[in-house]
């Protein structure tokens, strides 16, 4: 992979939204996020089980989030980026047939200890509900 610059520290603007980002969920999907995380509590991988325990289908774990929330991060803020702090709630699980889209704002920007740091907030829609997952980062531009 080709180190992607990053963004000009000019460029960070409080209150900027970054393109958004949408990922389908397969079956696939979650298989590899079940070998990939090695989480393998049947919820994530066996559809009766996850429905008798008041899920509607198998669903993606938290690891997996915050994956996706680091790749979106680092794709905006350069690879050789650094994702000092993450928090994420999750509100809603992503199914197969869904399709998640990434949003995210920038909500500050600061120099502490000549590092280049900025905030951003991200809000995942799983199609069934706009806040499916919530979340804070902040990365470090390097």
């Amino acid at each position: 992979m080709t180190a992607r610059p990053r963004i000009p520290w000019d460029e960070v603007v409080v209150g900027h939204e970054l393109e958004p980002f949408t990922f389908d969920v397969s079956y696939s999907t979650l298989a590899k996020d079940v070998v990939g995380t090695r989480d393998l509590y049947r919820i994530h991988h066996d559809p009766p089980f996850a429905q008798e325990n008041g899920a509607p289908n198998i669903f993606l774990n938290t690891m997996w989030y915050q994956g996706l929330i680091g790749r979106v991060v680092t794709e905006w803020a350069g690879y050789e980026s650094f994702l000092r702090k993450m928090r994420i709630k999750i509100h809603s699980h992503g199914c197969p047939g869904d399709t998640l889209t990434v949003g995210a704002t920038v909500v500050g920007r600061d120099i502490i200890d000549d590092r280049l740091l900025v905030d951003l907030d991200l809000i995942i829609d799983n199609g069934r509900r706009s806040d499916a997952v919530v979340s804070s980062v902040k990365v470090e531009l390097v």
